[in-house]
């Protein structure tokens, strides 16, 4: 995902010459009162402590647009705090991580033998992520085996499956990614969707294949203008489906496709092509068009900055004629939709996945995360619409989860994936129970 302060000035330097002199406490009070002084707009105070050259070359209108459109974007400023301090001659460098209520940002400041800030750069925070297990899977209760799905093909893709402890059969699904490259975990910034499934699954009980994605795989040798879903995703999740089913250990009686987003989206046409599999999750699935949805995505987004400059409302409005054009099918094949080609939706019009779910004959589950811009609760009530006289389906809703069915207590938006965190185990709870008899238990969540 695109950082939320990109495009903005991301480096403003001064060269400042190398003198030998050590770091003193007094340089990173300098630099601690500085970003005081920027981010609470005291100008006089953030000059007094600016060298000449900074003064001169940064204006104080140039220093109050860059904090009103930092704070724009990201929300206010929420705390700052040191991160390091390194000596340069008789200067130092050093660098605050400065939290806005959206995203964060490093905020790096050179600061001169007078105690003078002659240097300032904006850095994107590099985050290191311990991927620690969640704590409902127990790591003792299962163990893990690396098998290839579609080996001997043209894309073969590495996978792992995680196979409880003790003596099988056990029922068995297989995790379908959500849109763009994923590896098997589904990792997204600091979390692992996939592994805190097939973690949490199989602690209870349940097998699950997870794979890498072929676009994360062997992205680079693929032609995107040729690649449709059935590339994409239909064709490799069939052939993990058929690897799964060859497993010793799976209860082939009970085999359980969960899709996640796209892979959701997609899962009843790759259960109606799959007689193997006895029942589908789907995960956050759309139920509008995808160019529909992406829309409605583009202007949420929008609405939630405090401005907007007239370059990112021009590169919006684009966005939007061309998702208007495919709808009447008007965009040429070879331009693009937020980077996918017009040829990838025109393809899904010609996919009646409502259809493929009412005719499919098997138990569907359908989630969702109540802080899911992505997934809206619109498409969530057209799909019990979709499915109102079908027998053996279930819906169930998360209460403050997002797209990646992780808690989080602030509004639904990009910034939800910045925050690390793990699956919400009541959704383990019921896919567990889904896995396994097809049903939900009473007593979790919310919805039909």
């Amino acid at each position: 995902m695109r950082h939320l302060f990109l495009p903005l000035i991301c480096s403003i330097l001064l060269l400042i010459p190398a003198v030998t002199r050590a770091q003193t406490a007094a340089q990173q009070t300098t630099a601690s009162v500085f970003i005081d002084a920027l981010i609470g707009h005291q100008w006089d105070r953030l000059e007094s402590l600016s060298h000449p050259s900074l003064r001169e070359k940064i204006t104080r209108d140039k220093w109050e647009t860059l904090i009103n459109d930092l704070v724009a974007k990201a929300g206010p400023v929420q705390s700052h705090r040191l991160v390091s301090a390194t000596p340069n001659g008789s200067y130092a460098s050093i660098i605050h991580n400065v939290l806005f209520e959206k995203d964060s940002l490093a905020f790096r400041v050179v600061v001169d033998s007078l105690n003078l800030v002659g240097g300032f750069w904006l850095d994107p925070i590099k985050k290191e992520y311990r991927f620690l297990p969640p704590a409902y899977a127990d790591t003792n209760a299962f163990t893990e085996r690396e098998l290839t799905v579609g080996k001997g093909g043209e894309y073969p893709l590495p996978a792992t499956l995680t196979v409880p402890k003790g003596k099988g059969p056990f029922p068995a699904a297989v995790l379908v990614h959500g849109s763009g490259p994923s590896d098997r975990d589904e990792t997204i910034a600091g979390n692992k969707i996939f592994r805190d499934i097939a973690w949490g699954l199989a602690s209870r009980g349940v097998m699950v294949l997870r794979y890498e994605k072929r676009t994360k795989q062997y992205g680079s040798k693929m032609n995107r203008y040729k690649v449709t879903v059935q590339e994409e995703t239909i064709d490799d999740a069939l052939l993990a489906i058929a690897l799964l089913k060859q497993q010793p250990e799976a209860d082939t009686t009970h085999l359980t496709l969960i899709g996640h987003s796209l892979g959701a989206m997609l899962a009843p046409e790759i259960a109606a092509h799959a007689p193997s599999v006895d029942a589908v999750a789907m995960l956050a699935p759309i139920a509008r068009p995808l160019e529909v949805v992406i829309s409605d995505q583009l202007r949420f987004i929008a609405s939630m900055q405090d401005t907007i400059s007239a370059e990112e409302q021009a590169k919006l409005d684009a966005e939007l004629d061309k998702a208007k054009q495919i709808q009447d099918g008007s965009l040429m094949p070879t331009k693009t939709l937020l980077n996918m080609p017009a040829t990838y939706f025109y393809d899904l019009h010609k996919r009646d996945q409502h259809a493929y779910a009412r005719a499919l004959g098997r138990p569907i589950f359908i989630a969702r995360g109540t802080k899911d811009y992505q997934a809206p609760q619109m498409d969530y009530i057209m799909w019990q619409d979709i499915l109102k006289d079908v027998p053996h389906t279930a819906f169930r809703t998360y209460d403050n989860c997002y797209h990646l069915f992780i808690p989080t207590d602030a509004r639904p938006g990009p910034w939800n994936y910045q925050q690390e965190g793990h699956v919400v185990e009541s959704l383990i709870d019921d896919l567990t129970s889904w896995c396994k008899t097809f049903t939900l238990p009473d007593d979790g969540g919310s919805g039909k």
